[in-house]
């Protein structure tokens, strides 16, 4: 079983849903994928998600805490993806991760009366425990056959330009593109390209962070550091300055777009 969220660590939430499952389940192993995502931030939560999660065992369970909301009778969902299970807020992040890839989806009905403030610990452990005990995910609720569309930015062809989005940024600074290195080849179709980053250009591909060729280097003001665009552990186009922080050096925010030129 894994957890996710924006709660941080310092404060007692991560303690208090751990503390329930580990009661609830006997022998259960809790893994945490991430608790320090941006407060509200489903665009930041469905990229861990998606890359952080779907390498575990088929029948793993996810509870996913991230701008949840107990706005309508269908806040709280359970779906299944790739034979795991994702237990959150119907707040678009199992579309925006997983797009068509859900294969079924249930609504967690909520009580009347009941306070939902802290809905990992009152509404998600349960049905996780359920699960986690071999349940039919159906026995939770009532199907849902419509979840919150909202997709994340993607890249967008026009002519022999591509305006690629920025997905995620991680703690050293390194920004994930949303194009994948196959669609990245398969666009280009061998042909020499550009990739313009606020006024620095690239024109290399590095097989890691640590090559040094002059020609990917970054100038700016007199000063050169090594810009490095790579292929990030996700599949995903990546851009990194060797032992800095790209983000911080450059000033790019997740959503926006850098261009990629094909000669």
């Amino acid at each position: 079983m894994t957890l996710t969220s924006d709660w941080g660590d310092q404060s007692f939430f991560a303690g208090m849903v751990k503390g329930r499952l580990y009661s609830m389940i006997e022998g259960v192993q809790v893994v945490d994928i991430a608790h320090h995502i941006e407060p509200y931030n489903v665009l930041e939560a469905s990229f861990v998600v998606r890359h952080g999660c779907m390498g575990f065992p088929a029948g793993t369970v996810h509870i996913i805490d991230v701008a949840s909301n107990p706005k309508n009778e269908n806040a709280f969902v359970a779906i299944k993806v790739r034979g795991q299970f994702i237990l959150c807020n119907n707040n678009g992040l199992p579309t925006m991760a997983f797009g068509d890839e859900v294969e079924a989806a249930v609504s967690l009905p909520m009580q009347e009366n009941r306070i939902y403030n802290f809905a990992a610990y009152s509404l998600l452990a349960p049905a996780a425990a359920h699960l986690a005990a071999g349940g039919d995910m159906a026995q939770l609720g009532p199907p849902l056959t419509q979840l919150v569309q909202r997709m994340p930015p993607r890249w967008i062809r026009q002519g022999d330009q591509i305006h690629i989005p920025i997905l995620s940024v991680d703690r050293y600074g390194n920004a994930y593109l949303g194009m994948s290195y196959h669609e990245f080849e398969q666009e280009r179709q061998g042909r020499p390209y550009a990739l313009q980053v606020r006024d620095l250009r690239i024109t290399q591909m590095q097989a890691s962070y640590h090559q040094h060729p002059s020609h990917t280097q970054m100038q700016r003001a007199g000063n050169a550091r090594e810009l490095c665009l790579t292929v990030s552990a996700t599949g995903l186009l990546e851009l990194a300055v060797s032992n800095s922080s790209f983000a911080q050096l450059v000033g790019m925010r997740l959503g926006e777009m850098v261009l990629l030129e094909l000669k």
